[in-house]
């Protein structure tokens, strides 16, 4: 299985910029049968769409390719990131030279080429990496940001670690995942039921949740994702945030609270028969769930988590 933090990414990128033009994900450059992370070609009609977004929204305000690492990306993939970059330049001129052919054809003006941009987002970066690569900080842009080649290269590195942590950039930190994650997820929580950020990503992050949690075996990341999201909806529910959700998710995040109490018991290696297992994950009662995984945390027995646990 792909890394599925990969994945939050790329699903959570097209779901923000969709509404503000062309994204595509996994978007193939046809020299070498390359492919880029997202590319999002802005619809200029669609400035206030692209507000909402924060930084993510100033990103995609031109034409431009987007990859993200959820580590400090090394020279090796800095260098694919690039030749995937001038690949894509090359492409989008040999098109805008066989339009405008065209269009002078037709008698009609000739189309502006539009260069398009490299961003890569990191979760962290190195600062030789920086250092090598003469990335200087982007004036006018929050800290965190760097420009590197000016318009010979068009490339902006995005080091999510250096980012101030507000509303303006929590889209951004949510994709790169890595470290920053747990406290994006908690301020994803604290926004307002209608924040359009929230209607952008929960959804994505429940179904990886979901995803993740029927994995045998995962990362101490992925043990850790699952445990901040556990614990971030229940913060969430008990200041009355998640009032009116359907039937539907109601019986998604009962079965995400039933695995996550499973998650604890199994990092603290406290055996779980079958017969408990199954209890556990049919169980639909939310208190009783929260009450499991509060006692799981410290308990040292299945009897001391668990209300009859045979």
């Amino acid at each position: 299985m792909h890394n599925p933090f990969d994945q939050l990414a790329k699903k959570i990128g097209k779901e923000a910029l969709d509404a503000s033009g062309p994204t595509v994900v996994q978007h193939e450059i046809s020299r070498d049968a390359q492919h880029a992370d997202i590319r999002h070609d802005p619809d200029l009609a669609r400035d206030r769409e692209r507000a909402r977004l924060g930084l993510l929204g100033r990103i995609a305000s031109v034409l431009c390719l987007i990859e993200i690492y959820g580590h400090a990306p090394s020279g090796a993939e800095i260098r694919a990131c690039l030749s995937k970059h001038f690949a894509h330049w090359d492409e989008c001129e040999r098109k805008a030279r066989a339009q405008n052919k065209r269009r002078t054809q037709k008698g009609l003006p000739l189309a502006p080429f539009v260069e398009p941009r490299l961003w890569i987002i990191a979760a962290t970066a190195s600062t030789p990496m920086l250092h090598k690569l003469k990335a200087e900080p982007a004036a006018g842009w929050p800290v965190g940001v760097y420009f590197h080649g000016d318009d010979l290269y068009r490339t902006g590195i995005v080091v999510v670690d250096e980012l101030p942590r507000d509303r303006s950039t929590l889209l951004v930190r949510i994709m790169a995942a890595g470290p920053a994650l747990r406290g994006a997820l908690a301020d994803l929580a604290a926004l307002p039921d209608d924040a359009h950020e929230r209607a952008v990503a929960e959804q994505i992050l429940v179904r990886l949740q979901h995803v993740i949690g029927k994995k045998p075996g995962r990362t101490p990341e992925e043990e850790e994702f699952i445990v901040s999201m556990q614990g971030t909806w229940k913060e969430a529910r008990d200041q009355g945030r998640t009032e009116g959700r359907t039937e539907g998710r109601d019986e998604g995040r009962a079965e995400e609270a039933a695995r996550a109490v499973l998650t604890v018991l199994r990092v603290r290696g406290i055996p779980v028969p079958d017969a408990a297992r199954e209890r556990i994950l049919a169980e639909t009662d939310p208190a009783r769930l929260e009450r499991w995984h509060e006692r799981a945390i410290v308990a040292t027995s299945l009897v001391d988590a668990i209300d009859d646990p045979s």
